[in-house]
């Protein structure tokens, strides 16, 4: 169980500092190809972009497990207690219907990919793989959306007076 909740803690964290470095290491390659041998590699600039956006939408299910995304609180600020809860949850929920329809249309990207057996220029890999990451990441960013919404709504009436984001930030106990 310790296994678990390990990869639940810190999933996305290790995803993204692995693929990090494959795209540094791509990247380094490339300079030295290109600057000490004169041979510039055409394969790490491609695999360093598709490392790239992996990274961002794993990063980005990342900042929806801490509620680090970018949003309009001018309106939320005002509200104390269990109303700043509501207003969290609402929130959150229509963030997830945003994602089922982003994830619904990944699958069909992918799908659509598959079917013509595109392969991108330099590596040949197929392009359904490269933007697989299209529907892994939203649907990662709503299984964290549930974890969120089931971990407000279970503390819904807690005496607090705040929504107490730092807590929450860290650590999601469902």
């Amino acid at each position: 169980m310790n296994l678990l909740k390990r990869i639940d803690d810190k999933f996305e964290e290790y995803l993204a500092a692995t693929l990090l470095s494959f795209m540094t290491v791509f990247i380094f390659f490339q300079v030295v190809s290109r600057f000490v041998f004169d041979m510039p590699l055409a394969w790490s600039e491609e695999a360093a972009r598709f490392v790239f956006v992996w990274t961002i939408y794993i990063s980005a299910a990342l900042a929806v497990k801490k509620r680090e995304h970018i949003s309009v609180e001018v309106g939320i600020m005002f509200l104390k207690g269990k109303a700043k809860k509501i207003a969290h949850v609402f929130a959150d929920m229509i963030f997830l219907v945003f994602t089922m329809f982003l994830l619904k249309d990944g699958l069909y990207l992918v799908e659509h990919l598959g079917a013509n057996r595109q392969l991108s220029p330099a590596i040949g890999l197929p392009m359904n793989f490269v933007y697989m990451i299209i529907p892994l990441g939203y649907g990662l960013m709503m299984l964290r959306l549930i974890q969120r919404i089931i971990f407000d709504v279970r503390h819904l009436n807690d005496p607090t007076e705040e929504n107490d984001d730092d807590n929450q930030k860290t650590s999601l106990k469902v």
